[in-house]
């Protein structure tokens, strides 16, 4: 379970906001959950290790302002009967965009299933519950943003003493340069390794190229501290 500290004392995550509780456990399939957001964060319940692989990948992308799972929304089928179809993940983006995923195994996917979701979609879309709705599969899990996205999570806690030592050193340091020298000017070793990597989910530095995070990779000063 994470947690936070805070003047008050410890501050559980809240709640889900997902409109159906997901398992706690199984003996025939892959459960789990996390922890997103800032301070004490909120809960996010999976279903599958692809649901939490496409949790991360989505959560941590730059334009992600949002995360909820097991959205509900009710939809009719072509005899004009109701049934409620769970969205696994729903995405509101910076720009005020919605997006929904569904989330299942290549393999899984029928042609009756994409045919249903396209019905989904399509009055989703009209009623302006979603502006997109898509399939996510083990296809659309990039290795070098899944490693990525699991080292922001890793570092998503701030460090009260580490991470202002990283922003005067950002406030010095060339405009283009390496997390490796970020990381030896700060001389805090793992810490400061872990205080550039927040710069970065920040956005207060930038990659130069699609690649895992990595003492050798190339950052741009995008913004002052």
């Amino acid at each position: 379970m994470s947690y936070h500290f805070s003047s008050g004392g410890i501050r559980l995550p809240a709640f889900s906001r997902g409109n159906r509780k997901t398992q706690v456990g199984s003996t025939k399939h892959f459960t789990g959950g996390l922890v997103l957001g800032d301070q004490e964060g909120v809960r996010l319940g999976t279903e599958s290790h692809l649901e939490t692989n496409a949790a991360l990948v989505l959560g941590y992308r730059p334009n992600t302002l949002d995360l909820v799972e097991q959205v509900q929304f009710a939809w009719y089928d072509e005899h004009g009967e109701f049934f409620d179809h769970f969205i696994d993940l729903v995405v509101t983006r910076i720009d005020g965009t919605v997006c929904g995923y569904a989330v299942r195994p290549a393999s899984r996917v029928s042609q009756a299933y994409e045919c249903k979701l396209a019905r989904i979609k399509e009055q989703a879309i009209a009623q302006c519950f979603l502006d997109d709705f898509r399939l996510f599969t083990e296809e659309d899990v990039c290795p070098v943003e899944l490693h990525n996205a699991k080292l922001f999570h890793s570092v998503r806690r701030p460090d009260a003493f580490a991470d202002p030592v990283a922003r005067d050193v950002l406030a010095n340091a060339p405009i283009v340069t390496t997390i490796g020298d970020l990381v030896d000017r700060t001389r805090l070793e793992g810490m400061g390794f872990r205080a550039v990597a927040r710069l970065i989910r920040s956005g207060h530095l930038q990659m130069l190229r699609h690649e895992r995070i990595e003492r050798s990779t190339e950052v741009l000063r995008a913004r002052m501290i």
